[in-house]
């Protein structure tokens, strides 16, 4: 399965009804930037779910797994120029949270579960350039990978395929099996991307039991996988904050 189309997708959602949670910017390139990053993270949170649910293993930190699936699926499911828009634009969003902790002297959290920001920039591109070296050399070099580390991409994707793309056979699709489950309304733009996900995976996937999605206030720019509900919650806040960095850091 590859999907095609992604500005086409921005443009349908921005034409969404009025009455929602979220609005996304009208200008197209944030609107993007958003839809992006909102893809990224759903990917990200559902290997979480998929750990907890399926009980895959984990060897070493589950947040790097979550990641390597992250660019797994955005690699596998999205043909390659919006593969290229979505990865381009997540690496960004690291790159610009980076840049704002350091510009506002933030301590930076050595003791958090998660890479760094700038960890997390690096490995995204290299296992998106590691997928596909001979088609992505000018993508690496745009995004500035070292040469050393890049040398080492190829490798590293075939690790991630390895893992990843084994585990996911063992929950291919089966009639009548449990899935994800799309909560809330799907007229909400951030709510209708991931509607979407949502019905791309259940023709490809099963679960052992049922895990919901939903977009929700949360007090928080986050997003999260709660394994008491089996719940994917994308915050609306995290789409807002989003919104605000792009226009931060690129608005004239």
């Amino acid at each position: 399965m590859h999907k095609t189309l992604f500005a086409a997708l921005t443009a349908l959602l921005l034409s969404a009804p009025t009455a929602q949670a979220f609005d996304l910017p009208e200008d197209e390139d944030a609107a993007q930037f958003v839809t992006s990053n909102v893809i990224a993270t759903f990917y990200h949170e559902l290997g979480h779910a998929l750990i907890d649910v399926l009980q895959f293993p984990v060897l070493g930190r589950e947040e790097d797994a979550a990641d390597a699936l992250s660019a797994y699926l955005t690699h596998q499911i999205w043909e390659e120029d919006s593969a290229a828009v979505i990865v381009a634009d997540s690496a960004n969003a690291y790159l610009l949270y980076s840049y704002e902790a350091e510009a506002n002297g933030y301590e930076t959290a050595y003791w958090d579960e998660h890479s760094l920001d700038l960890q997390r920039y690096y490995n995204l591109v290299c296992l998106f350039y590691g997928a596909d070296p001979a088609a992505r050399g000018e993508f690496v070099a745009e995004f500035e990978l070292p040469e050393n580390r890049a040398e080492r991409c190829e490798a590293e994707y075939a690790q991630v395929d390895q893992a990843w793309g084994t585990l996911l056979e063992s929950a291919e699709y089966k009639q009548g099996a449990a899935g994800l489950v799309m909560q809330g309304d799907a007229s909400d733009p951030i709510a209708a991307i991931l509607a979407e996900e949502v019905s791309d995976f259940n023709e490809s996937y099963s679960l052992p039991t049922e895990v919901l999605v939903e977009v929700a206030p949360c007090g928080q720019a986050n997003a999260f996988y709660y394994s008491g509900t089996s719940t994917i919650t994308i915050c609306t806040e995290y789409a807002e904050d989003l919104a605000r960095i792009y226009e931060t850091q690129y608005a004239e």
